[in-house]
């Protein structure tokens, strides 16, 4: 992901600086998050500037802060394995800023010479808008949304969807041709993306039998199969016509740039198409 940088950001300072982007300390070291407000008072220079600063009383420039953005992948790279801050996209919840997470530096300049060095200062899911901009996890779950999802529809054994009262029926998953199976991966068109080579792998999360009698399995992972080794059965109590099908609970995990795969925090639950299943009722009949 390309890098959020942006150095033309001043405060003025008379003594502490106005604009300040202090954050506390914690004691693990991490500073506090900065939220939409401040992060959008951080003040930006008019252009042109050219560093000029607030001048003193005493005809001399005054000391003020000036403010840098980077994406937060910049600090941990090549220290958490992931080139592609799909971990930076993560740290910002949905609702809680388009993110990604930004790192918020600072130094003092005076005049238009700095005098101290850059110092991280905090961080903010709410990149200003005049940051280059970055692919964001409202554009990952859009696409997510928009995921082409395989069809699957159930089968029975007894073979050709047939089965009597009272017998044990299995019943098992088969995928339509088109769409993406669970594993497959759907590139997104990189125009949507910013230029950004954005994929996004699909997952079953769980699947739940529809019998169509009124009664349904509890969500599972299994994808059902036959006799003897099938573990998704059911037993009708009376004949009839049954419309049966499968819903399938997806989720997904992404990837930017041809990074580390990562989880998408969000599922959809997709119903699969019905299957007609008839049950007959047997009677016993004696044959001299």
């Amino acid at each position: 992901m390309r890098a959020l940088v942006l150095t033309s950001l001043v405060g003025l300072v008379v003594g502490q600086a106005s604009g300040d982007a202090d954050a506390d300390t914690r004691s693990d070291g991490a500073t506090t998050r900065i939220s939409e407000k401040e992060s959008a008072n951080l003040p930006e220079a008019p252009a042109g500037a050219g560093g000029a600063g607030a001048v003193a009383a005493s005809g001399g420039p005054q000391p003020r802060y000036e403010y840098r953005f980077a994406s937060a992948c910049e600090r941990a790279a090549g220290t958490m394995g992931d080139s592609n801050c799909a971990w930076a996209l993560l740290a910002c919840p949905v609702g809680g800023g388009p993110g990604p997470l930004t790192d918020i530096f600072r130094r003092t300049v005076l005049g238009t010479t700095p005098v101290t060095g850059w110092s991280q200062v905090g961080s903010t899911c709410y990149p200003p808008a005049t940051a280059r901009p970055a692919v964001t996890m409202a554009m990952i779950l859009e696409a997510f949304h928009l995921t082409r999802w395989a069809t699957p529809a159930v089968a029975t054994q007894p073979e050709g969807n047939v089965t009597l009262v009272g017998l044990k029926t299995f019943y098992r998953i088969g995928w339509s041709a088109e769409g993406f199976e669970p594993g497959e991966v759907d590139v997104i068109d990189p125009a949507r993306m910013l230029g950004h080579q954005v994929q996004i792998r699909p997952r079953v999360q769980s699947f739940t039998y529809v019998f169509g009698d009124g009664q349904s399995s509890p969500p599972t992972t299994s994808a059902g199969g036959t006799y003897p080794s099938g573990d998704v059965v059911h037993s009708y109590a009376t004949a009839g016509r049954y419309a049966a099908r499968v819903d399938v609970t997806w989720t997904a995990d992404f990837r930017v740039d041809g990074g580390a795969w990562a989880p998408i925090p969000d599922q959809v639950v997709v119903p699969g198409p019905a299957t007609e299943v008839t049950v007959k009722t047997a009677k016993a009949v004696l044959v001299n």
